[in-house]
């Protein structure tokens, strides 16, 4: 019994210092970076943008459209999954190609954003100026740069084709 106990305390030790050498020590882990993720790409046809939003929301009053803000984070499975439901093909897709002008904002970035009302942030300034608390956040302007609605975190595809439909007929 005692061998049975020196042999379960030795393969314990055993596991513990790989863990600690998998780390250094004194090293702890990047708070701001998450434990897991799910990389993606945003989409080509997202609008390229200066993050003067006083010039997007100007350009798609002119050609009949909207703004619609896609706040993210990089490696962030809600984001990565609302993409692939919604941003790739199916209706969804189809009203916000032919509706909607999307820039799509960092919300820990440090790139200078003008927003619409003409006050100067960052990325990250902006999504917290915005009240952002998760990611994806979906935020649609209207014609005067004023938001029509917020979604905040994941939607499915009804719930997201509901607001779209709500905001291209707020014209």
């Amino acid at each position: 019994m005692r061998s049975l106990t020196a042999v379960l305390i030795a393969l314990t030790l055993a596991g513990a210092s790989r863990l600690a050498a998998a780390q250094p020590a004194g090293q702890a882990s990047d708070p701001e970076k998450p434990v897991t993720g799910v990389a993606y790409t945003l989409p080509q046809w997202f609008k390229s943008s200066f993050l003067d939003f006083r010039q997007d929301v100007a350009e798609a009053r002119k050609q009949g459209r909207h703004v619609m803000v896609f706040l993210h984070l990089d490696n962030c499975p809600y984001c990565a999954r609302l993409l692939e439901e919604n941003f790739v093909s199916g209706d969804n897709y189809d009203i916000m190609r032919k509706h909607f002008d999307v820039v799509a904002v960092n919300v820990r970035g440090s790139l200078d954003v003008t927003w619409a009302d003409g006050a100067p942030y960052t990325e990250r300034t902006l999504a917290q100026h915005l009240g952002v608390r998760g990611t994806p956040t979906l935020i649609f302007l209207g014609e005067d740069g004023r938001k029509i609605a917020q979604l905040n975190g994941y939607q499915d595809r009804g719930t997201l084709r509901s607001t779209l439909e709500y905001v291209r007929r707020k014209r």
